[in-house]
């Protein structure tokens, strides 16, 4: 359970605070957030607005990352699934756009998802794994014959 728990601390700690620093990033420069995903072409408000809505769903993220790393282990393990599912749903905020560009954001977005999804594959095996398997004696308890 040691390796759960570290495992799950580590993806979570680490991806929250890749999020945080690309979400910083997003709102330090917004010029080059919109450039690097094709999007230069907006008005000065637009690409404020754009940089402003990715940069804070990116933070909110990043802190709900970083905290639930302090959590329980089944705690974190739902952190991880909820931070494969923002991933997924991040294609259609910004990855589209990242074929415009050859930019920093979409790869980056795209390896924390790998990240975060191969966590979430070896802690779902750990936690399998350490899971007694169930005796021929505890059929009554599988099965209701009637």
């Amino acid at each position: 359970m040691k390796t759960v728990n570290a495992l799950s601390f580590s993806a979570l700690l680490l991806s929250g605070l890749a999020a945080l620093v690309i979400g910083a990033r997003i709102w330090s420069a917004p010029d080059v957030f919109a450039f690097q995903i094709g999007q230069g072409h907006l008005p000065a408000a637009a690409i404020a607005e754009l940089a402003m809505q990715h940069g804070a769903a990116l933070l909110a993220i990043g802190l709900i990352a970083v905290g639930a790393a302090f959590l329980s282990a089944t705690a974190r393990w739902l952190a991880l699934g909820l931070l494969i599912a923002a991933g997924l749903s991040a294609w259609f905020g910004v990855w589209q756009f990242a074929s415009a560009r050859d930019g920093l954001y979409g790869p980056a977005l795209k390896t924390l998802l790998l990240a975060d999804v191969l966590s979430f594959a070896a802690v779902t095996v750990v936690r399998d794994a350490d899971r007694a398997a169930p005796k021929p004696t505890d059929a009554e308890f599988h099965f209701r014959w009637g």
